[in-house]
């Protein structure tokens, strides 16, 4: 028998693709509007939105809803601002949003970046104008308020800013308040802002409580916006009570850092595991023997050698204990800062070590965890080779990795493993809203991702922040709705449906005159096109040997 070309198409309420075979010879601005570009639409489809008639309002947003489900940002499938981030810079009159996204080339990334970037310093430098001028920081009922100087010309690519912590401590505040003032006086780089804050608080560990970390953030990202500060040549030193917090925030915020330096501090319950990405300097005098804290200088010593011997490409120190000095260094220690401005930081390194302490983070270079696995001492080490990313995280649960193209290679395949066990293969796409969501938890376009992969003791895996079941719409019927102003107030809605995706039937005759099928779902065998149908017990492929006889095969869901 021969082939015989398909003759028949089934139409019913299910959704099939059908193959015979046989063997034998052969507007203009007005109200709002929301529509769809395409009026029917199939699981693994892209739902394309377009909208007009919109008060140009940044907040205005677009969200999709299973029909029935109350509209707000929690029950959202899918939601953007009119402007395609997560942020809302910029309001439209008209547009077109896709859900899911679609993803952006390397060179489209670079651009999309460097725009959003622009428009988020614009924000920022409105909203944080009043704490700019005043030099005064407040959160959370915090104050950081802070003094500076600047010195040199301002180089190409940025200035460098010098974050310079007094001592004092447990004092009355007039004490604290004469370390202040002596502490702007104290160093002089050769180039950049110099800042001098004020602690928020009269006590022993001033410059290491919790709410030092955010104030902190804030006063690198205003001198950023403000400033043209490089974020990649940020330093942070102290002397003292000043030192006592390097030994802590210089691990802890060690991805804020080009380097460190502790003078005259004592480290406490710090460890040194997060500096082998920076520079560290600690300075001391050999005499200073107060809390014992030229004795934990030499103990630092042995620790900072150890994890360089073992890891020569980290750990760059530079330890000084200076003979016959006490607590005061009659200024030897300021050989750190030209030291320290040879360090540019690498927001992208390809290997890190994350030990969280007493104040937990949720995110540290290329990695981030979600509250739930903050816990002090839990350990993560993390490394890039081409395009395979290992992660050895013994105690949390889940960590999620932050791609750019400084890391790997996003036209590319990639590759994350977990405690050894590859847990994702494939490709990622670059987003729009991933760089706005980035730079609005860090004001640091040096850093910001472009995707990220998150991944777990469990099965599951999240890209761009969906499983990969949840990328498309489900079959149903939903809702894409503009809002107004941030808000749930609806201006405009339309209906749709997404179908069952029909699925997929292939044939190919072969040289022996078999014929083998490919198919999707499950195959169905009938002696006509009426049926009665029947299921092939097999999986794809399929081989039909002449001997079969003539029939009609549809793939069903």
């Amino acid at each position: 028998m021969s082939m015989r070309k398909p003759m028949h198409t089934e139409l019913t309420a299910r959704l099939v693709c059908l193959l015979a075979v046989g063997w034998s010879a052969g507007a203009a601005q007005a109200a709002p509007v929301i529509s769809l570009v395409e009026s029917s639409r199939e699981v693994g489809q892209p739902v394309v939105v377009n909208f007009s008639g919109v008060t140009k309002n940044s907040k205005a947003w677009v969200g999709v809803f299973r029909k029935g489900r109350k509209p707000s940002r929690n029950n959202a499938e899918f939601w953007l601002y009119v402007d395609g981030t997560t942020v809302g810079y910029t309001g439209l009159a008209s547009g077109t949003l896709s859900f899911p996204e679609s993803g952006l080339s390397k060179s489209e990334a670079k651009k999309s970046l460097a725009s959003l970037w622009n428009r988020h310093k614009s924000l920022l430098l409105r909203e944080r104008a009043k704490e700019i001028s005043a030099k005064k920081i407040t959160l959370n009922g915090n104050s950081l308020r802070y003094t500076q100087k600047v010195f040199g010309s301002a180089p190409k690519t940025g200035r460098s800013l010098w974050i310079s912590l007094h001592g004092g401590g447990s004092a009355p505040a007039s004490v604290n308040d004469q370390q202040w003032r002596n502490q702007l006086q104290l160093y002089q780089p050769k180039e950049g802002y110099y800042v001098a804050p004020r602690a928020p608080t009269d006590s022993w560990n001033m410059w290491f409580k919790p709410h030092i970390t955010p104030l902190f953030d804030r006063l690198i990202e205003n001198f950023v916006v403000k400033h043209r500060v490089n974020p990649d040549k940020v330093y942070v030193l102290g002397y003292s009570a000043g030192g006592d917090g390097v030994y802590q925030i210089g691990p802890r915020m060690a991805d804020r850092w080009a380097a460190a330096s502790m003078m005259a501090g004592h480290p406490n319950d710090a460890k040194p595991d997060n500096l082998r990405n920076i520079g560290f300097g600690l300075f001391m005098g050999g005499n200073d023997s107060s809390y014992n804290r030229n004795g934990m200088a030499k103990t630092w010593k042995g620790l900072l050698a150890g994890l360089k011997e073992k890891d020569p490409g980290g750990y760059d120190h530079m330890v000084r204990i200076y003979p016959g000095l006490g607590h005061w260094m009659n200024l030897r220690d300021a050989e750190a800062l030209p030291w320290m401005a040879k360090f540019t930081r690498d927001p992208w390194p390809d290997k890190v070590i994350w030990r969280q302490d007493g104040v937990t983070q949720s995110r540290f270079y290329w990695l981030g965890v979600s509250k739930s696995d903050h816990a002090k001492g839990r350990r993560i080490e993390a490394t890039v080779r081409g395009q395979t990313v290992n992660l050895t995280a013994k105690q949390t649960s889940r960590v999620t990795v932050r791609l750019s193209d400084a890391l790997v290679d996003l036209d590319r395949a990639v590759t994350v493993k977990y405690n050894g066990k590859v847990k994702f293969r494939g490709n990622v796409d670059r987003l729009k809203s991933r760089m706005s969501e980035s730079l609005a938890v860090r004001a640091d376009s040096s850093s910001a991702a472009y995707a990220t992969i998150t991944v777990g003791k469990d099965s599951s895996v999240r890209v761009n922040g969906r499983l990969a079941e949840d990328r498309f719409l489900k079959a149903g019927k939903y809702r894409a709705v503009l809002f107004a102003d941030d808000s749930t107030s609806e201006l405009v809605s339309s209906e749709f449906e997404v179908s069952p995706r029909k699925p997929t039937l292939n044939a190919l005759r072969n040289k022996d005159g078999t014929l083998t099928f490919t198919f999707e779902g499950n195959l169905e065998r009938a002696p006509t096109v009426l049926g009665p149908w029947r299921k092939v017990n097999s999986k794809s492929p399929y081989t039909l040997h002449p001997v079969d006889g003539i029939g009609f095969f549809r793939a069903v869901q």
